[in-house]
């Protein structure tokens, strides 16, 4: 990889360091700073450290990132990458090879989010589909249900009014052996 791909990469934290520090994957590499990753981060000189203005957050960026907006890794909120002293927004453009590159690695890049989005399109017009037949099946469950219901009612009622006839019949047998 040659410089230019390096410094728009992302720093990331090691494994053991995973979960104690998030890690923004932007184009300009954003990340968390805290007191359980500092020594796990290699903050290269070119590096812009800064604080987000919204929670206070400790954020480094690729000095390629001055001047662009990115987001807190911390609270989500959008952040102003500062300009250090002496930087000139000039200072940042690239020849027309690194350009090039950029494009190329942007246009891929592109390709690949737009294949994502289609392939998780389908997984949700899938997920729509499994729910309609779902929905359908749950309703003709609860009209069985409710069949089921009734007809067990209608058992019940059937019951009663046997045992209303039965004791009935138990009453006049009982008056037919006194007589």
């Amino acid at each position: 990889m040659n410089d230019s791909t390096d410094d728009l990469n992302a720093i990331e934290t090691n494994d053991s360091a995973k979960g104690e520090a998030e890690v923004l994957e932007s184009a300009a590499g954003t990340v968390s700073l805290t007191a359980e990753t500092e020594d796990d981060v290699e903050i290269r000189p070119t590096d812009i450290v800064f604080d987000c203005p919204h929670c206070g957050h400790n954020l480094c960026i690729d000095y390629r990132g001055a001047g662009l907006q990115t987001n807190c890794v911390e609270c989500g909120a959008a952040v102003l990458v500062p300009i250090p002293d002496g930087m000139k927004i000039d200072d940042l453009d690239l020849n027309p090879g690194e350009l090039l590159t950029q494009l190329f690695q942007t246009r891929r890049m592109l390709q690949e989010a737009r294949d994502k989005i289609a392939e998780m399109e389908d997984t949700i017009n899938d997920l729509k589909l499994r729910r309609s037949e779902l929905e359908k099946s749950r309703l003709a469950t609860l009209h069985r249900c409710a069949e089921l219901a009734g007809m067990s009612q209608g058992v019940q009622k059937l019951q009663n009014e046997a045992m209303a006839v039965m004791g009935r019949i138990t009453a006049l047998i009982a008056e037919e052996q006194q007589h």
